[in-house]
């Protein structure tokens, strides 16, 4: 019985560390910043398209303005790959594509594989870094809904 209390233990820390922690960026994938975000957003919303995977109640209690609610997360099955996918008409081939993800981790890595896949541009596809719960709320609230 020991022994799997003392296996258990580091996997315990792990689950710990990696849902409280922040998100690690992997070179695969293009990211923009809350800054950047907002900037292009003020500049001109007709050039981004903001693909939002938050649950729905995530979605409803903040989320950015002119962001498309797909419910997506943590696209991981086929319906959830189709909400995505009934978005892939509106994408023009100059537009930047932002996935915003709670907090910009593995299902944004999914929706831009997704994308990508779909012949989304790499150098248009981006994630918002630390996702929507990551969004400096005190600093940036003008692009904020609510």
């Amino acid at each position: 019985m020991k022994m799997i209390q003392w296996l258990a233990l580091p996997f315990a820390l792990l689950l710990l560390i990696g849902c409280g922690g922040k998100v690690k960026e992997n070179p695969k994938y293009n990211y923009i910043t809350a800054d950047e975000t907002a900037k292009l957003m003020r500049e001109d919303t007709s050039k981004l398209v903001l693909v939002d995977i938050q649950e729905k109640p995530d979605f409803e209690e903040e989320h950015l303005q002119g962001a498309i609610s797909t419910f997506a997360y943590p696209v991981k099955t086929d319906e959830e790959r189709a909400r995505l996918a009934a978005l892939l008409p509106e994408i023009k081939p100059d537009q930047k594509v932002i996935i915003i993800c709670p907090r910009g981790g593995g299902g944004a890595d999914r929706a831009y594989d997704f994308y990508l896949s779909k012949g989304v541009k790499k150098e248009n596809l981006l994630t918002l870094k630390d996702g929507q719960y990551g969004w400096p709320r005190d600093k940036i609230k003008d692009v904020l809904a609510k």
